[in-house]
């Protein structure tokens, strides 16, 4: 897995040097999203830096892991990543041992993507830092706005 990668730009937790008129843009839930997404993501490179995962590998290792033999068309399709850019990311993961492209048995010119136990293995051990993660990242929310906040994702992004 590559290094840590560094994101450009201000931190969470770093302040433009004046305060700024933000009423307009807080009332944009794309702007909002957005915001809590790179929130998301830069706590998610601190906590996880250590195993070498990314959003975007985690994502990938954990669709893998529920759909043994996901064709790389589907998993593009549904992490909205584009066939080329996910290509190049399979490579590295291949080619690193964790997963495994298998011809499909039925269409022998598709491709079925697997785990490999060294994988497994990784995903299992990031799987075991996702609840305490989410737990931290979500600290400011009572249970049951968590639950609620989950819900309303889940109808605005039906997957």
């Amino acid at each position: 897995m590559s290094s840590k990668t560094v994101r450009p730009g201000l931190k969470s937790d770093q302040q433009p040097e004046k305060s700024l008129d933000l009423r307009a843009l807080r009332r944009t839930p794309g702007f909002m999203l957005r915001l809590a997404q790179l929130k998301f993501f830069e706590g998610f490179y601190e906590e996880f830096a250590a195993l070498g995962l990314t959003p975007a590998t985690y994502a990938i290792f954990a669709v893998i892991r529920d759909n043994p033999g996901v064709p790389p068309s589907s998993l593009a399709s549904l992490l909205r990543l584009r066939l080329p850019n996910l290509i190049k990311i399979l490579n590295e993961l291949e080619s690193s041992g964790f997963i495994k492209r298998n011809r499909s048995k039925a269409d022998r010119r598709a491709v079925e993507l697997m785990l490999t136990p060294k994988g497994a293995k990784l995903i299992a051990e990031g799987a075991r830092l996702t609840e305490p993660y989410n737990e931290k990242m979500l600290a400011p929310l009572s249970a049951a706005e968590q639950r609620t906040l989950l819900e309303l994702l889940n109808r605005l992004l039906p997957l």
